[in-house]
Order: C-alpha cells, then structure tokens, then sequence
C-alpha cells in the first residue's frame, strides 16, 4: 500500500477493532482507561489530520532502553498488523500530554508504512526527511534520530490538545528543549537499532549483530 494516495480506501486489519472493543472492556485490566484514551486521541489524529490510516494494535509495554514508544513494521509474534507500543513508565508517569504526543509520532510512522513515496521498512533511515516533514508540519519537530521536541508556535498539535482541554504547560524554546534531549541521551551506552524496528542499548564500540526477525543489521542510531 505504501505510496497509495492519502484518500485511498483503507484495508482495515478486523482484528486490531477487536482488540480495541476488548481493551476498552476489559474491567479487570489496569490499562484500560489509559488504553482507551489513546484510541481516542488515535482517532481525532486520524480524523484532524486526515491521516487515513488502519486502526493500530496499540499496547502498554515497558519498553526499556529510554525508548517512548516504537511503531513495528509488519506483523509482530501475534500476527498483528499495525502495532504501536507505548512505554508503561512514560504513559503512566510522564504528563499525559507527552505520551499523546508519542502516539502521534509512532502514527506518523504508520502514516509512513501505508501513503508515504519513501518508507522506511527494514531500513536505517527510520527517521528519514519524509517522515520529519511531515511531523513537523504537526508541530513535532524530529531529528534523524528520533528525538522529539514540540514547536512551540504554529502547532496543529498543540492547537489540538488545547481545543480538547488538555493541560500543556509553557514549553521552553527548541533550543532549550534539545539539550535536554542531548543531556538524556550522553549514556555511555548506546542506541542501535535494525530494520524492525528492534533497538538495543550497549556499550561497545563496534557492536556487530543481526536481527533474527527482519534480517538486517542494527546500525547506531546515537551519535558518536
């Protein structure tokens, strides 16, 4: 489907609406609440934006390794299509206006996979120009190597969140935002990651392995 105009009609995976039904009912399920939140901010992204993509599997998972969250290409160990994951600890300890502003990047991906001319499957360029134009153009400004910052003027995303109440404190400048980002980020452990995408943390210098599951190298991600 990938290259498909923006109005092509959906293939929807039956079920990924299953499991949203299931989650949302699911009274016994610490997640739910949360869970159910985010399919909804999952649709008024969909539908605002006019993103025309599936409806995701969404999960709760701790991801590790500081990651937020991830989107999989293709299918994962349950055959799911479209999963996005959101890390337990950041949709759960973080404001919650950071973990939909997750969601929509890990969309974005998805958005990518389905109607983008350059997507990023099985690559190295997961965070290619198309993708952070197009984020930017929401108002999250992406770098190659994944980490978000939030414009703080001229943001559909923030213009978004305010129309639907949701507290966004007064965001320090781009500048500002990204050295935060960088003072995160100067671990001695580094970020690699393969064409899945599966990302791992490790500290040595010339880290030499294959994804079993995608084939492909991991390449680093952080900077030298």
């Amino acid at each position: 489907m990938a290259g498909t105009s923006n109005t092509a009609a959906l293939i929807e995976e039956p079920i990924n609406l299953a499991l949203r039904d299931h989650q949302k009912t699911a009274e016994d399920w610490r997640f739910r609440a949360l869970v159910t939140e985010l399919h909804t901010w999952s649709e008024r992204f969909r539908l605002k934006f006019k993103l025309n993509t599936p409806i995701p599997a969404i999960r709760i998972e701790r991801l590790g390794g500081r990651r937020l969250g991830h989107f999989r290409c293709g299918r994962n160990g349950w055959g799911l299509n479209y999963e996005i994951a959101i890390d337990r600890d950041h949709s759960t300890s973080d404001p919650f206006w950071q973990a939909v502003g997750t969601l929509l990047h890990e969309l974005l991906h998805l958005w990518q996979e389905v109607h983008g001319a350059n997507p990023s499957r099985c690559s190295f360029n997961y965070h290619n120009k198309e993708f952070r134009d197009k984020a930017a153009a929401l108002g999250l400004i992406v770098d190659h190597r994944g980490y978000t910052c939030y414009a703080t003027q001229n943001s559909p995303f923030l213009d978004l969140l305010k129309e639907y109440d949701v507290n966004v404190p007064p965001l320090p400048p781009l500048e500002e935002q990204r050295t935060r980002l960088e003072r995160l980020g100067s671990s001695k452990l580094k970020l690699w990651e393969c064409g899945c995408p599966v990302r791992v943390r490790v500290a040595v210098p010339n880290f030499r392995a294959r994804c079993l599951v995608c084939g492909c190298l991991f390449a680093k991600k952080d900077p030298s």
